[in-house]
Protein backbone atom coordinates (compact mmCIF):
# COMPACT_ATOMS: atom_id res chain seq x y z
CA UNK A 1 0.00 0.00 0.00
CA UNK A 2 1.53 3.17 -1.37
CA UNK A 3 -0.62 6.50 -0.75
CA UNK A 4 0.08 9.20 -3.69
CA UNK A 5 -1.37 12.99 -2.74
CA UNK A 6 -1.08 15.09 -5.66
CA UNK A 7 -1.97 18.73 -6.09
CA UNK A 8 -2.94 20.76 -8.73
CA UNK A 9 -2.42 24.37 -7.44
CA UNK A 10 -4.26 27.38 -8.61
CA UNK A 11 -4.33 31.49 -8.56
CA UNK A 12 -6.32 32.96 -6.34
CA UNK A 13 -9.96 33.39 -8.95
CA UNK A 14 -9.10 29.24 -10.13
CA UNK A 15 -9.44 25.75 -8.62
CA UNK A 16 -6.99 24.06 -6.42
CA UNK A 17 -7.32 20.10 -6.25
CA UNK A 18 -5.78 17.32 -4.56
CA UNK A 19 -6.35 13.41 -4.99
CA UNK A 20 -5.63 10.94 -3.54
CA UNK A 21 -4.96 7.46 -4.29
CA UNK A 22 -4.04 4.13 -3.04
CA UNK A 23 -1.21 2.34 -5.18
CA UNK A 24 -2.03 -1.50 -4.82
CA UNK A 25 -0.39 -4.41 -6.43
CA UNK A 26 -3.64 -6.73 -7.12
CA UNK A 27 -2.55 -10.42 -6.51
CA UNK A 28 -5.82 -11.43 -8.83
CA UNK A 29 -5.00 -9.62 -11.87
CA UNK A 30 -0.77 -9.27 -11.11
CA UNK A 31 -0.56 -5.73 -11.70
CA UNK A 32 -1.13 -2.65 -10.28
CA UNK A 33 -4.32 -0.99 -9.19
CA UNK A 34 -5.23 2.49 -7.89
CA UNK A 35 -8.38 3.02 -6.13
CA UNK A 36 -8.75 7.16 -5.41
CA UNK A 37 -9.62 7.45 -1.42
CA UNK A 38 -9.88 10.89 -1.45
CA UNK A 39 -10.38 13.95 -3.59
CA UNK A 40 -11.18 18.21 -2.67
CA UNK A 41 -10.78 20.80 -4.91
CA UNK A 42 -11.20 24.75 -3.13
CA UNK A 43 -11.35 27.82 -4.78
CA UNK A 44 -9.93 31.49 -3.61
CA UNK A 45 -7.58 30.17 -1.60
CA UNK A 46 -3.68 32.24 -1.29
CA UNK A 47 -0.62 30.32 -1.71
CA UNK A 48 0.20 29.77 2.06
CA UNK A 49 -3.61 28.21 2.59
CA UNK A 50 -3.22 25.76 0.32
CA UNK A 51 0.44 24.94 1.62
CA UNK A 52 -1.60 24.65 5.05
CA UNK A 53 -4.23 22.21 3.26
CA UNK A 54 -2.05 19.53 1.23
CA UNK A 55 0.43 20.05 5.08
CA UNK A 56 -2.90 18.58 6.96
CA UNK A 57 -3.46 16.09 4.08
CA UNK A 58 -0.11 14.62 4.15
CA UNK A 59 0.31 14.14 8.24
CA UNK A 60 -2.68 12.16 8.27
CA UNK A 61 -2.40 9.25 10.24
CA UNK A 62 -4.31 7.20 8.04
CA UNK A 63 -2.28 8.09 4.99
CA UNK A 64 1.08 7.43 6.85
CA UNK A 65 0.32 3.78 8.11
CA UNK A 66 3.59 1.83 7.00
CA UNK A 67 5.19 4.50 5.09
CA UNK A 68 4.77 8.75 4.11
CA UNK A 69 2.87 9.07 1.11
CA UNK A 70 4.37 10.75 -2.16
CA UNK A 71 3.39 13.87 -2.64
CA UNK A 72 3.06 15.41 -6.22
CA UNK A 73 2.69 18.57 -6.74
CA UNK A 74 2.25 20.50 -10.45
CA UNK A 75 5.08 22.61 -10.21
CA UNK A 76 4.37 24.36 -13.52
CA UNK A 77 3.33 27.91 -13.31
CA UNK A 78 2.19 29.14 -9.74
CA UNK A 79 3.15 25.99 -8.51
CA UNK A 80 6.61 26.80 -8.42
CA UNK A 81 6.07 29.50 -5.53
CA UNK A 82 3.49 26.36 -3.81
CA UNK A 83 6.60 23.86 -4.52
CA UNK A 84 9.30 26.17 -2.35
CA UNK A 85 6.56 26.84 0.40
CA UNK A 86 6.49 23.28 0.67
CA UNK A 87 10.21 23.20 0.48
CA UNK A 88 10.46 25.47 3.68
CA UNK A 89 7.51 23.39 5.84
CA UNK A 90 10.27 20.16 5.07
CA UNK A 91 7.81 18.34 3.12
CA UNK A 92 9.49 15.83 0.54
CA UNK A 93 8.03 15.94 -2.39
CA UNK A 94 7.99 15.17 -6.22
CA UNK A 95 7.99 18.16 -8.63
CA UNK A 96 6.64 18.11 -11.75
CA UNK A 97 6.81 20.81 -14.90
CA UNK A 98 4.26 19.89 -17.54
CA UNK A 99 5.64 20.41 -21.03
CA UNK A 100 4.45 20.15 -24.65
CA UNK A 101 4.07 16.45 -26.18
CA UNK A 102 5.30 13.25 -25.18
CA UNK A 103 9.09 14.03 -23.37
CA UNK A 104 9.96 12.99 -20.61
CA UNK A 105 13.04 13.60 -18.12
CA UNK A 106 14.08 13.15 -14.43
CA UNK A 107 16.59 14.56 -11.82
CA UNK A 108 15.73 13.41 -8.67
CA UNK A 109 12.68 14.30 -7.46
CA UNK A 110 11.99 16.90 -10.03
CA UNK A 111 10.09 15.82 -13.39
CA UNK A 112 9.61 17.01 -17.09
CA UNK A 113 7.16 15.22 -18.33
CA UNK A 114 4.69 15.57 -21.63
CA UNK A 115 1.20 16.88 -21.08
CA UNK A 116 -0.19 13.72 -23.86
CA UNK A 117 1.92 11.60 -22.18
CA UNK A 118 0.74 12.07 -18.62
CA UNK A 119 -2.70 12.09 -19.92
CA UNK A 120 -1.91 9.36 -21.84
CA UNK A 121 -0.74 7.54 -19.27
CA UNK A 122 -3.95 8.09 -16.82
CA UNK A 123 -6.31 6.95 -19.65
CA UNK A 124 -4.36 3.99 -20.40
CA UNK A 125 -4.74 2.73 -16.51
CA UNK A 126 -8.15 4.12 -16.28
CA UNK A 127 -9.75 2.12 -19.78
CA UNK A 128 -7.44 -0.38 -18.79
CA UNK A 129 -9.83 -0.79 -15.37
CA UNK A 130 -6.38 -0.16 -12.96
CA UNK A 131 -8.49 2.98 -11.71
CA UNK A 132 -11.03 3.14 -8.68
CA UNK A 133 -13.42 5.35 -8.09
CA UNK A 134 -15.93 5.24 -5.71
CA UNK A 135 -19.45 6.53 -7.22
CA UNK A 136 -20.34 7.19 -3.87
CA UNK A 137 -17.79 9.87 -2.95
CA UNK A 138 -19.51 13.32 -2.58
CA UNK A 139 -17.24 14.84 -5.17
CA UNK A 140 -18.20 11.94 -7.69
CA UNK A 141 -20.79 14.22 -9.76
CA UNK A 142 -17.89 17.15 -10.31
CA UNK A 143 -14.94 15.11 -10.78
CA UNK A 144 -17.46 12.74 -13.26
CA UNK A 145 -18.92 16.21 -15.06
CA UNK A 146 -14.75 17.00 -15.43
CA UNK A 147 -14.28 13.91 -16.97
CA UNK A 148 -17.16 13.98 -19.67
CA UNK A 149 -16.13 17.19 -20.61
CA UNK A 150 -12.20 16.44 -21.18
CA UNK A 151 -11.42 16.54 -24.69
CA UNK A 152 -8.32 15.78 -26.98
CA UNK A 153 -8.11 17.85 -30.23
CA UNK A 154 -5.05 17.20 -32.58
CA UNK A 155 -3.56 20.36 -34.12
CA UNK A 156 -2.82 20.69 -38.04
CA UNK A 157 0.77 19.52 -37.13
CA UNK A 158 -0.39 16.42 -35.35
CA UNK A 159 -0.16 16.89 -31.92
CA UNK A 160 -2.47 16.11 -29.01
CA UNK A 161 -3.73 19.12 -27.22
CA UNK A 162 -5.90 18.09 -24.09
CA UNK A 163 -8.26 20.12 -22.07
CA UNK A 164 -12.05 20.91 -20.40
CA UNK A 165 -14.42 22.18 -23.05
CA UNK A 166 -15.01 25.94 -22.42
CA UNK A 167 -16.63 26.90 -19.91
CA UNK A 168 -15.66 24.10 -17.55
CA UNK A 169 -12.87 22.58 -15.49
CA UNK A 170 -9.97 20.05 -15.50
CA UNK A 171 -8.48 20.23 -11.85
CA UNK A 172 -9.55 17.43 -10.58
CA UNK A 173 -8.97 15.13 -13.26
CA UNK A 174 -5.46 16.36 -14.13
CA UNK A 175 -4.67 16.27 -10.00
CA UNK A 176 -6.03 12.23 -10.60
CA UNK A 177 -4.03 11.64 -13.44
CA UNK A 178 -1.24 13.53 -12.15
CA UNK A 179 -1.29 10.65 -8.95
CA UNK A 180 -1.79 7.74 -11.78
CA UNK A 181 0.97 8.82 -14.07
CA UNK A 182 3.62 9.11 -11.09
CA UNK A 183 2.05 5.52 -9.84
CA UNK A 184 2.99 4.02 -13.29
CA UNK A 185 5.86 6.07 -14.54
CA UNK A 186 7.55 7.11 -11.60
CA UNK A 187 6.74 5.19 -8.19
CA UNK A 188 6.86 1.88 -10.74
CA UNK A 189 9.59 2.55 -12.81
CA UNK A 190 7.76 2.24 -16.08
CA UNK A 191 8.95 3.75 -18.87
CA UNK A 192 6.69 4.24 -22.11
Amino acid sequence: MTFIISLDPAQLRDWSALAVIDMQYRPDTRRFGYSLVAMARKQGLPYDQIVDWVSRIYHKPEFNRQQPPELVVDSTGVGVAVVDMLHTKGMRLNAVTITAGESFSQKGSIFHVGKARLIGTFLGAFDGGKVQVNPNMPIWPQLEKEMLSYRAEISAQGRAKFEAEEGEHDDMIFALAQAIWFGEEAKRGKRL
